[in-house]
């Protein structure tokens, strides 16, 4: 059966007072409808920006991205420097490990991030790919210093499971924070953004974000998120924004080393 509406039907199925009827009549049809029509364009947008981070460590499809959504209600604010001085946080009353006068503040306003918890991305300011290439090989030749000296294992990231990350050494004594990010330190998105995930000292923390370097992960210090995913982040696990050149790749280098050496709970060089 052919199916076709003349203007004047079309005009008065809107017709103010039509629609007022019609509501009166089945107002929780007409309103889940016109939920429905407003909310569908903000979800297929949601959701192709949730895909295009590509693989991480959530899975990346429809099932990866309800779950994260699911996640925001316990997002927290990620760029407030405040909640490192509280004096409670293990190792509060020592010093930090980023010399004092390292990293000079950063020289443009922050990049803008993804609105997902997971997977953490950079939407702006990202590197060229010869940038990023240099950033993987600087990156694995730290690691591999650190191996090599006992203080770090190279495996995959318990966190993204598509990139390798550095762990502490099963030689060394771990600390409350390395149990529970479960020995692991530092990861980059090497396939993605090229950021950078790190575990430092609260003052390292404090520092980065004051000098906007760097921010909290959404989940960093929500217990609640044990539930979820069985394992929580600390609040000291942050994002260091992708270096965009050779400056800010060595400021990049210089706080893997603060974190491999607050995990690994060594003041010597790495060098």
């Amino acid at each position: 059966m052919a199916f076709s509406l003349s203007f004047e039907q079309l005009a008065n199925a809107f017709n103010p007072r039509q629609l007022t009827s019609t509501l009166g009549a089945h107002p929780a049809a007409v309103l889940s409808t016109l939920g429905v029509a407003i909310a569908l364009p903000f979800v297929i947008s949601d959701y192709r920006l949730f895909i295009s981070y590509g693989p991480n460590g959530v899975p990346s499809n429809v099932v990866g991205w309800l779950f994260v959504t699911f996640t925001r209600l316990l997002a927290r604010e990620q760029r407030s420097p405040a909640p490192y001085d509280d004096k409670a946080l293990p190792f509060a009353n020592e010093p930090g490990y980023l010399p004092t006068d390292f990293p000079r503040p950063r020289g443009s306003k922050r990049p803008t991030l993804g609105p997902h918890p997971a997977p953490q991305r950079q939407l702006d300011q990202l590197p060229g790919d010869d940038m990023r290439q240099r950033l993987i090989k600087r990156f694995a030749e730290l690691g591999h210093k650190a191996e090599q000296k006992g203080l770090v294992e190279i495996r995959q990231s318990l966190y993204e499971r598509q990139h390798k990350a550095l762990f502490v050494s099963k030689t060394r004594d771990w600390h409350a924070l390395a149990h529970q990010t479960r020995g692991e330190i530092s990861h980059v998105h090497a396939g993605g953004d090229g950021t950078i995930h790190v575990v430092l000292h609260p003052a390292d923390c404090k520092k980065l974000l004051e000098r906007g370097w760097s921010q909290r992960h959404a989940w960093s210090g929500v217990g609640a998120i044990k539930l979820l995913v069985g394992a929580t982040l600390p609040l000291n696990y942050v994002l260091v924004y992708a270096p965009r050149n050779e400056a800010e790749l060595d400021i990049a280098m210089g706080i893997v080393t603060a974190a491999i050496q607050f995990m690994t709970g060594t003041r010597e060089p790495l060098e």
